[in-house]
């Protein structure tokens, strides 16, 4: 475990900054620029750019009552940037998003053919909801995948507030130091050259680990079935 108080000290180190006695109840400039501002810009930033697995990542089922609109948990942020973010649990099929109003407004006025369902996100932290269309009626189940605003724990419950000395990290520590060490030097005017290279780089390594793009193939593709190619409806000969 990494205490949050620890990134902090090795950020202040990196930014040629004293530690201070106590990063809770400090009043120096510069500390509470780091504490308040800086590293919190880069938990943002991580959160934003990264799908990362629970406690970060979480998901939500959805069960339909026939409205359009369900509300979301306080705790979303953003949904995770996969096409299967939210899809229908009982049948398996992917939902589609729509992010403008033009068309979620035609499509509500002309509706579909078929058995799409569409979806869109409102709202703003800590009061998201997302809508449907066609709405789920009773007894349908919707399970969205989402990044959680959740960053740090404390006492082992997670959360997204450092409050006392003991709380720890959830995010990986490098990358936090690194985003933090960035934000310092750009916001003093600093060459932040060297330090968005390295940041870039963690992050770019924490993308291919989780999304395993490592993986590259210049043969043919592979032919495999997964439980998301089983179709809607089979032909009978």
């Amino acid at each position: 475990m990494t205490l949050i108080t620890d990134v902090l000290a090795r950020a202040a180190r990196q930014c040629s900054i004293d530690e201070p006695s106590s990063w809770l109840s400090t009043t120096d400039e510069d500390h509470v620029a780091l504490r308040d501002d800086i590293l919190l810009e880069a938990v943002d930033d991580i959160l934003e750019r990264i799908d990362l697995p629970s406690p970060i990542g979480a998901q939500q089922v959805i069960t339909g009552d026939g409205t359009e609109d369900y509300s979301l948990n306080s705790n979303f942020k953003r949904l995770q940037r996969d096409p299967l973010a939210v899809y229908e649990t009982t049948n398996r099929r992917a939902c589609i998003p729509v992010t403008d109003d033009g068309t979620w407004s035609h499509i509500g006025a002309i509706g579909t053919a078929g058995v799409e369902r569409y979806y869109r996100l409102e709202g703003y932290d800590g009061n998201w909801t997302i809508s449907f269309f066609q709405n789920p009626g009773t007894g349908i189940s919707i399970t969205a995948s989402y990044i959680t605003t959740n960053w740090m724990a404390a006492n082992g419950t997670a959360g997204s507030a450092f409050t006392d000395s003991a709380d720890v990290l959830l995010l990986p520590r490098r990358a936090v130091e690194l985003g933090t060490v960035l934000r310092f030097r750009e916001r003093n005017g600093l060459d932040p050259s060297s330090a968005r290279l390295a940041y870039e780089a963690e992050l770019n390594r924490l993308s291919n680990d989780r999304r395993v793009r490592r993986s590259v193939n210049f043969g043919e593709p592979e032919s495999r079935v997964t439980p998301w190619d089983v179709p809607d409806f089979i032909p009978m000969s």
